[in-house]
């Protein structure tokens, strides 16, 4: 004869996986949907010329763009996960660009994110990418210069780090290490050997803003967020073309 205690114990378990199981169909309801509403979206937009995609958008839509993100919130800005393959046919787009974002996935998915940027571009296609730049976040452990004085003293007061009698570099490295997600933070050797490896060409290292293509001229938003300098300091921009 089974004990309460067991018929208990057996009726929050079938419980717990009816919770499960529904929250799993409702799940999968969802992302079908987001997917259903990124494909008609773009069903629309592949008429349009040039064509140009921005992975991570956030809530920075860009006009004239194909905006997407993992967690979209803003219309016009559509799901999609950047670790697994592009729902887009090859050579579909004249430009690709994302910011602060590439360093949120682990390198693996990095790796293959650069690759399906250079299948999904144009022959002639571009992908820019701004992130920050591990070198110059390494650097203030040891730089004492007034820029890093300046960025310091930010990052202290910013995000409430403890503060005298702690060195101020270290605690705010180990910040930027451990906050918002940080997956895998790139320097510009691994970043260039990257999208090398991804077969990307004529691969060159821009500041904030600037580009030899107008499309990729200021796009960057993340210094409305942190402030202009702030952002020029830690973030390093790349761009590679697909090549022939």
């Amino acid at each position: 004869m089974h004990s309460p205690h067991n018929l208990r114990d057996a009726v929050s378990s079938i419980r717990e996986g009816v919770d499960h199981a529904r929250a799993q169909y409702w799940r999968v309801r969802h992302y079908k949907r987001l997917n259903e509403e990124r494909d008609a979206a773009f069903a629309a937009y592949k008429s349009q010329s040039p064509r140009c995609l921005h992975i991570g958008a956030a809530n920075f839509d860009i006009k004239n763009w194909f905006n997407t993100d993992l967690a979209p919130k803003t219309p016009g800005v559509y799901y999609l996960d950047a670790t697994k393959r592009l729902p887009f046919p090859d050579c579909t787009f004249d430009f690709i660009f994302f910011e602060h974002m590439i360093e949120h996935i682990p390198f693996t998915a990095g790796r293959q994110l650069l690759a399906e940027c250079r299948r999904v571009l144009e022959r002639a296609g571009v992908v820019r990418i701004s992130t920050p730049n591990l070198r110059n976040i390494l650097a203030l452990i040891s730089s004492h210069d007034r820029e890093t004085e300046t960025y310091l003293n930010w990052a202290v007061k910013t995000f409430n780090l403890p503060q005298e009698p702690y060195p101020k570099a270290p605690v705010v490295v180990n910040n930027f290490f451990r906050s918002w997600g940080h997956q895998f933070l790139y320097d510009p050797e691994t970043m260039r050997r990257a999208m090398e490896e991804a077969s990307l060409v004529n691969i060159v290292q821009e500041k904030v803003g600037v580009s030899a293509h107008p499309l990729l001229r200021g796009l960057e938003r993340h210094g409305q967020a942190i402030g202009d300098s702030i952002n020029e300091f830690e973030t390093m921009v790349f761009e590679g073309a697909a090549g022939e």
